[in-house]
């Protein structure tokens, strides 16, 4: 397989050499104190260009909850394929943009069938990249870590079109942020309770996969998750099934 084959390191990041390199575009620089990572600023720059956004007042977040709208008219051949281009871009910062993973996991929602209520929620996206274009994380110096920190939270039936839930979180190792996620949840919730479950689950699996990771680079860390919902708690606690046979029943199955 690998014998005889030649890798080839373009960079290597350290103090005493290079301070700044670019990783699949991101740009990882090192300074005083700390690992500043910024995602690549083009896709923010080509989604203003292409929404003709340029110049534009900016807005404060990158999407807003809108009640349904019978009238909205879907969007014709070339204006359908715009939007999949831009929201397939966007879909791709967001990945290192944790503060528009919510709305551009919803505007993902509509690619197969775009309407003109979607285009409305895609320019607002626009206008708020006009005002934060970039974003920069920063990694400050710090001590080993006992642990690892997960943050859950629920939306439910937050979607008024199919009203199924948000499963949200991030993980933290001490003051450094190394994921996070918002997803939308796989059935129609009948409770808050449930759908608070349903996110405390989803976070356990990511907890538990980072903590595998963090092993294989040969560090002993702990998980710690964290959710506001006592009655996702309560369910997560208890033993046996109860009256939570198809809660219980279900996130088994999709585990």
């Amino acid at each position: 397989g690998l014998v005889g084959s030649e890798m080839c390191i373009r960079d290597r990041l350290n103090p005493g050499s290079t301070s700044e390199i670019s990783v699949l575009s991101r740009i990882v620089r090192w300074g005083d104190g700390g690992i500043d990572y910024e995602a690549d600023p083009r896709h923010a720059e080509i989604i203003i260009s292409e929404l003709g956004l340029k110049g534009s007042k900016a807005v404060a977040t990158p999407g807003i909850k809108c009640n349904v709208f019978d009238t909205a008219e879907p969007l014709n051949g070339r204006e359908a394929s715009q939007y999949r281009s831009l929201v397939a871009r966007a879909n791709y910062l967001a990945q290192d943009r944790m503060d528009i993973q919510y709305s551009v996991k919803e505007l993902t929602r509509r690619m197969s069938c775009p309407d003109s209520e979607d285009w409305v929620a895609l320019k607002r996206l626009g206008r708020y990249l006009v005002g934060k274009p970039r974003i920069v994380l920063r990694y400050n110096n710090q001590h080993l870590q006992r642990y690892i920190d997960c943050w859950v939270d629920t939306d439910w039936a937050g979607c008024q079109r199919t009203r199924r839930s948000t499963s949200g979180g991030g993980l933290q190792y001490g003051t450094h942020t190394v994921k996070t996620w918002s997803t939308t949840q796989a059935i129609i919730s009948l409770s808050s309770a449930e759908s608070e479950y349903y996110g405390l689950v989803k976070g356990a699996c990511q907890l538990l996969g980072i903590v595998s990771l963090f092993k294989g680079f040969g560090m002993s860390v702990q998980g710690r998750i964290h959710v506001a919902s006592t009655a996702a708690k309560g369910i997560a606690s208890r033993t046996g099934l109860g009256k939570t046979r198809h809660t219980v029943s279900y996130t088994h199955l999709r585990a």
